[in-house]
């Protein structure tokens, strides 16, 4: 039987020799498949594992800054808007204070015009009455002198205190006290 086998095995092209190879050869390579799978493919995905691992942490990292960076952002155009409100309140503060003092400014003016006005009309005044006083210093010494020739050609005495006496009455105290 052994040769029956033996010689199945020769019409197909098996011979032992070749079986033996071949069962060294395929243990070989589970070997050679166990080793490398040890010192290469769990080595490689260990790697991969802990790059994949690390570009997730970086995703997350990314993330995380993100929403950091949306809330400063939130935040800084909060304070710009508040800076922007604050400048307008300053701005607004600084009109109202720039128009009251215009106003105060044209209100002193005007005070300051009439108070001209009043000393104006105040000199005008005393210089209407200086007017009014030489005027008056002019009449008497006028009259004086014309009385006094008067005087010289009508010596009588009794005559010239009535002329002077008509002639006060004519001109009347309201003229002397304006």
């Amino acid at each position: 039987m052994f040769l029956a086998a033996d010689s199945l095995f020769r019409i197909i092209g098996f011979d032992s020799q070749l079986i033996f190879d071949s069962i060294i050869t395929g243990i070989n390579v589970f070997i050679l498949f166990f080793a490398l799978s040890y010192f290469l493919f769990n080595p490689a995905q260990k790697i991969l594992k802990n790059r994949s691992e690390k570009i997730k942490n970086e995703l997350e990292n990314a993330k995380t800054k993100e929403q950091e960076a949306i809330a400063l952002k939130e935040e800084y155009e909060k304070k710009l808007a508040d800076t922007r409100a604050e400048v307008d309140h300053i701005f607004e503060d600084a009109r109202k204070n720039a128009k009251k003092l215009s106003e105060d400014i044209v209100n002193e003016a005007k005070t300051e015009a009439q108070n001209i006005i009043n000393r104006g009309n105040k000199e005008i005044e005393l210089e209407k009455a200086k007017a009014i006083d030489d005027l008056k210093n002019q009449v008497i010494t006028i009259s004086t002198l014309l009385a006094s020739k008067i005087v010289k050609e009508n010596i009588d005495k009794g005559h010239s205190d009535k002329l002077f006496k008509e002639t006060l009455d004519e001109i009347g105290e309201a003229t002397w006290q304006d």
